[in-house]
């Protein structure tokens, strides 16, 4: 009998070594990978405190307290990416459990994490390299249990099983996704256009969105522009046009506003396509002209290869070299001529004209990140297009010559 109440009592004695090493070796949050790819937070009593979607570009989220980015992306490879960030802001450093590691992210440090194919977790490292401690959770068996004495078989009763040892965080693979949850802390809500940098910019947040939309304006300086040859329609007087040819007009200051739409394909080159437009008036009294109300507009069309350099200080300075298309639009109110001489062509040349010519640009700037998702701009942009040959709505035909215009603007860049 008091052999039974011994080998009773070492079992008692393991279940609750067991149970004692469970709640022990769970009081770090837990980070769990989700068969879709989703990130799920867990508390150290396995309730879900909060929920990243795949492919989420940036979210908020609190572990044990602390506040952090995660980040879908991907790298060189074009395996997909999350980046767990810690601010410098954060007063300590972050801990928690993921698979069979306890993770240490210390402030202005970032967790990467390589998905494959499947969304299986195929690598982990820091970002600086060496500033994320892991460290291997120990089996609760080895930590906690007994070892039970060598006890009599009883003849008349089954072998003891025992229970498979429970892990203490979620598997990576097998665990089911959850619904998303609603967190009520504001600070863990998606907020645009993100938290505020500060130079140096640490390694988690030096990161940007894939995709961008800029806006630039600013003058507009053209150069002097030929009328390389002017003709009027037959029988109206159209060598009297010719007086006009090889004249050359100038503009004023004028404005220019563009937008682009882009793409990083790496840190450092993108591709992007920018329309906009550009007018300029034409001043009067140029070379015995008198000129009235008249205008030149410009809308490029230019697909881009886009360089940049990014950095820690905040100051990114970019490279565009454009090609494609500009849209010509001449509107004349009046040019009118007279020779020494006396002649004058028999009425102003006036009308309405457009053409479609070939169109190149050369832009460099720099833009200073604001925020995570929003930077201002200033560039310079060197434009020039092809010779237009335009039919004038009265039917007057002009062929201009190939300008080149200057601008020095500044805008916005929003990341998404």
């Amino acid at each position: 009998m008091r052999r039974d109440w011994n080998s009773t009592s070492w079992v008692l004695c393991l279940v609750l070594g067991l149970a004692l090493s469970q709640e022990i070796g769970r009081s770090s949050p837990i980070l769990s990978l989700q068969e879709d790819g989703s990130l799920v937070v867990s508390d150290a009593k396995g309730s879900i405190s909060d929920f990243v979607k795949q492919g989420t570009p940036r979210q908020s989220i609190q572990i044990g307290g602390q506040s952090c980015n995660v980040s879908y992306g991907f790298n060189s490879a074009g395996k997909k990416t999350i980046l767990v960030s810690v601010p410098s802001s954060a007063s300590s450093p972050i801990v928690f459990e993921l698979g069979d590691n306890e993770v240490t992210i210390p402030a202005k440090s970032a967790l990467r994490l390589v998905l494959g194919a499947d969304n299986r977790l195929e690598k982990m490292d820091a970002n600086p390299a060496d500033t994320v401690r892991f460290t291997p959770i120990p089996s609760p068996q080895s930590s906690f249990a007994p070892a039970p004495p060598t006890m009599p078989t009883r003849k008349s009763s089954a072998p003891l099983e025992t229970a498979p040892r429970s892990s203490s965080a979620p598997s990576l693979e097998t665990l089911p996704p959850p619904a998303p949850v609603q967190s009520n802390d504001p600070s863990a809500e998606m907020e645009w256009p993100g938290k505020m940098l500060t130079p140096p910019i640490p390694e988690g947040q030096k990161e940007e969105d894939q995709f961008y939309v800029r806006t630039e304006f600013g003058p507009r300086f053209m150069s002097s522009l030929n009328l390389v040859s002017v003709s009027g329609p037959s029988g109206s007087g159209a060598n009297n046009y010719s007086l006009l040819n090889q004249k050359e007009i100038a503009f004023s200051t004028g404005y220019r506003q563009d937008i682009d739409l882009g793409v990083w394909l790496t840190d450092w080159f993108g591709l992007s396509v920018e329309t906009g437009f550009a007018l300029n008036a034409i001043r009067g009294n140029t070379q015995g002209m008198s000129v009235s109300s008249s205008t030149f507009w410009t809308v490029p069309l230019l697909a881009q290869l886009c360089f940049q350099y990014p950095n820690d200080s905040g100051w990114i300075p970019y490279l565009n070299f454009g090609f494609g298309g500009g849209w010509t639009i001449f509107k004349v109110g009046g040019i009118n001529y007279t020779q020494p001489g006396g002649a004058s062509i028999p009425a102003p040349l006036s009308g309405t004209g457009n053409s479609v010519n070939n169109a190149y640009q050369i832009a460099a700037g720099v833009r200073y990140r604001l925020y995570e998702e929003l930077s201002i701009t200033l560039a310079y942009k060197f434009y020039g297009n092809s010779q237009a040959n335009i039919n004038l709505d009265n039917g007057v035909q002009a062929t201009l010559g190939s300008p080149v215009t200057s601008s020095v603007e500044a805008g916005l860049n929003f990341s998404y």
